[in-house]
């Protein structure tokens, strides 16, 4: 299957849309491309605090993955946590029917996840020091996904939290994207864009978990992006 590259997204574009899809539902998949979503994002084997929901094993959501792949938009995945990850053989299968990219926290990935072909996000917090983000530089990531601030569902972003982006940003030489962890409203992608970030990825807290929500709030982002 013809596989869809993140990476070339973010490298080309002003600013890239990824929606985290909050459950294993094709409907809110559907939503999220009517409202103007350039990537989708699922998740397997983890519980998703944000959401609350519990995500099958692989085999389990294959039927709903190979559904979701049709889209024609880049889609990720997020494998698992260190102890549940998928299999190098699942990783391979997944590459094979077209995913386009791996998302995982640094201390969760398996080495062997580095020899796919897939792009790879990874995440870092604001655990990690400036030393190790910068240590990403000689290593076979993609993308930097900046988990870096707290999770806070009913919080707004300060100033603050743009400066850790950017010091980010100063010391990595990958695209970097931004998830809300806390409230983003579509107004302040243009700061993010101002000093940077290559792309804003909305879940849950911003997204709701309705239809409705979904396609309104991903179009609203969607516009934000197209008036930069």
């Amino acid at each position: 299957m013809l596989r869809l590259y993140l990476l070339d997204m973010l490298t080309k574009n002003k600013m890239t849309l990824i929606v985290s899809l909050p459950e294993s539902n094709i409907e809110l998949a559907q939503a999220a491309l009517k409202g103007g979503a350039d990537a989708l994002k699922v998740h397997a084997n983890v519980y998703h605090k944000a959401s609350g929901k519990t995500f099958g094993n692989f085999e389990e959501q294959k039927n709903f993955y190979k559904e979701l792949l049709k889209s024609g938009l880049p889609v990720g995945i997020v494998p698992g946590t260190d102890i549940t990850c998928m299999t190098q053989d699942e990783v391979a299968e997944a590459e094979d029917m077209g995913f386009s990219f791996i998302s995982m926290f640094a201390h969760h990935m398996p080495i062997y996840m580095l020899e796919s072909k897939m792009d790879k996000m990874i995440a870092i917090t604001e655990d990690y020091d400036i030393e190790h983000i910068k240590a990403l530089n000689d290593i076979n990531a993609d993308i930097i996904e900046a988990d870096v601030i707290t999770d806070e569902p009913g919080k707004r972003i300060h100033v603050s939290e743009l400066m850790k982006y950017k010091r980010i940003i100063n010391n990595v030489n990958k695209p970097v994207v931004v998830p809300t962890q806390r409230i983003i409203i579509p107004e302040e992608v243009k700061y993010m864009y101002d000093i940077g970030v290559k792309g804003i990825m909305i879940g849950v807290i911003v997204t709701g978990n309705t239809v409705d929500s979904m396609e309104k709030t991903t179009r609203a982002f969607k516009d934000a992006i197209n008036s930069l």
